[in-house]
């Protein structure tokens, strides 16, 4: 009877020991767990329901004071514009919630079996572009069990880029409004995020009305509760007037909007060569002409004609000219050259830059002395001997004038005599 009530004994309390350690193992096995609520109104006040989160177990390497918040930040900052592949090529696999299920009115997904450790999560998006902004969930000794987590939705932030149409350079100090689809002109405020940084934010009472472009042509917007346009105010001075253009309504992204110069420039290039051997020609002169309704006309520069001369290298260019079509004219050949006569027509566009034309000089040739045909069929020839033949010729007929001179004096001094006899 008693070794009966010692049997009895022992197995209750071996009962009582599996009651009170199996709950302790089945804890130990599963971890902690995490609890993220997943229901939220969106700017567009909708009610929206993120299904799953995806996340990833941070190395412990790279999880090194992130309990200290601005490292935190920081780190949130490294991942929150990258892709899930490129997340999952740095910190490795990506896991998933279980899909979000509704308690008491509240979605919430669940993640389980954690181990001890930190945790980049994120939100799974239907849009690529608009991605959640990733968290951080770290889990020790004294962490709640289960963590429960608020979502936190990405800014909706807008950039506007003005830029130039033709060279694509950025315009800095182009003044703006916003206004939504109702035409109503928003307001902002620069408040200050975490790190301390201003943002143009959207405020309903905000003081600023008319924004301007940055040094990087830029102007970026935060917190837009609905589409808006970018409605241009003050054009930057020595570009055309688009006051009252508008982009197209966006809400986030980037929006771009193009302009071009009131009298937009470029020039041409040139290169001054020897027609026989392609070296370069340096001192040639030419003008510029410009094409108007009258046919060409001298473009001038200070009350001068403008003018352009080749360098060492036979290189010149004309200065910044605008759009149009334009001439150039030979005005002095390189020393020892012939002046090239033929014009060169080209064109200021906005690719006239790439361009070069090649122009041609020859030296002169020596020709042979020449020839002529005398009145008996023979020919002179252009010698020294030839000239003196000419030259005797030449005395020769002075001769017999002086002769023939001499003659009529003597006969009228004979005749005169005569009469005197008389």
């Amino acid at each position: 009877m008693i070794k009966t009530n010692k049997k009895i004994i022992r197995v209750v309390v071996l009962a009582i020991l599996l009651h009170l350690v199996t709950p302790l193992l089945a804890f130990a096995k599963s971890g902690n767990s995490l609890l993220i609520n997943t229901n939220f109104t969106d700017s567009e006040k909708k009610n929206v329901i993120v299904e799953y989160v995806d996340y990833w177990k941070i190395p412990d390497d790279k999880a090194k004071d992130l309990k200290d918040p601005q490292k935190n930040l920081d780190f949130i900052d490294i991942y929150k514009d990258k892709t899930d592949e490129e997340i999952s090529k740095d910190l490795g696999e990506m896991k998933s919630s279980n899909k979000s299920e509704e308690k008491e009115g509240m979605y919430f997904a669940s993640i389980d079996n954690l181990e001890k450790g930190a945790y980049l999560l994120r939100y799974r998006s239907k849009d690529s572009n608009r991605p959640y902004i990733p968290f951080l969930a770290i889990i020790d000794e004294n962490t709640e069990n289960p963590l429960t987590i608020y979502p936190k939705k990405a800014p909706d932030d807008l950039t506007l880029t003005k830029r130039d149409k033709n060279s694509g350079e950025v315009l800095k100090n182009v003044g703006f409004e916003v206004v939504n689809e109702k035409g109503e002109i928003l307001s902002f405020e620069k408040i200050k995020d975490d790190k301390g940084e201003e943002k143009l934010t959207y405020k309903k009472d905000g003081t600023i009305k008319e924004l301007f472009t940055d040094e990087k042509g830029q102007i970026k917007i935060y917190g837009l509760e609905e589409k808006v346009k970018f409605k241009e105010t003050k054009p930057l001075k020595g570009y055309e007037s688009q006051v009252g253009k508008e982009s197209d309504p966006a809400q986030t992204g980037s929006i771009e909007m193009l302009n071009e110069k009131d009298n937009p420039e470029n020039y041409f290039s040139f290169i001054k060569i020897d027609g026989t051997n392609d070296d370069p020609l340096k001192g040639a002169v030419f003008k510029v002409q410009v094409k108007t309704d009258k046919g060409y006309e001298d473009v001038m520069e200070n009350d001068k004609i403008y003018t352009l001369t080749s360098d060492d290298k036979g290189e010149f260019k004309t200065k910044n000219l605008p759009y149009g079509q334009y001439r150039l004219v030979e005005t002095k050949a390189p020393q020892g050259y012939i002046e090239n006569t033929v014009p060169n027509d080209f064109e200021i566009n906005e690719n006239s830059h790439t361009k070069t034309i090649r122009i041609k000089n020859f030296k002169p040739t020596t020709p042979p002395p020449p020839t002529k045909t005398t009145p008996n069929g023979g020919t002179t020839v252009g010698s020294r001997l030839g000239k003196n033949l000419q030259s005797m010729a030449k005395t020769g007929d002075n001769t017999i004038l002086l002769i023939m001179a001499i003659a009529l004096l003597m006969i009228g001094v004979g005749i005169r005599f005569v009469r005197a006899k008389e």
